[in-house]
């Protein structure tokens, strides 16, 4: 696994600890998609195409938003409903160094 993708998986789980517990890979190719998050059985499988940092880090975000969307109690509406978007933003604006409101 790159370190510069270590860094971000360690900043993450720092300052977004989630419940459910989560596997970060770095894999080859993934068809159609940057990354994808698997959840179930009580843990979190994210998939990372292997790309520029840049797209990496973006995407393990997105992907790393979708497992603190399941940890919250309030049902899913769709992967990508409004507090999915609340969640990504927020994580966003910390990682760019903004101060969220």
């Amino acid at each position: 696994m790159p370190t510069d993708i270590k860094r971000t998986i360690r900043w993450l789980r720092k300052h977004f600890k989630p419940r459910t517990p989560v596997v970060v890979r770095v894999v080859d190719t993934l068809p159609g998609c940057h990354g994808i998050c698997y959840i179930g059985d009580g843990r979190a499988l994210i998939r990372i195409a292997r790309a520029t940092k840049a797209v990496m880090d973006d995407t393990l975000i997105e992907e790393f938003a979708h497992v603190l969307r399941h940890d919250c109690p309030l049902p899913i509406i769709n992967d990508h409903d409004a507090i999915f978007w609340s969640i990504y933003g927020y994580i966003q604006a910390k990682w760019r160094g903004e101060e969220p409101s």
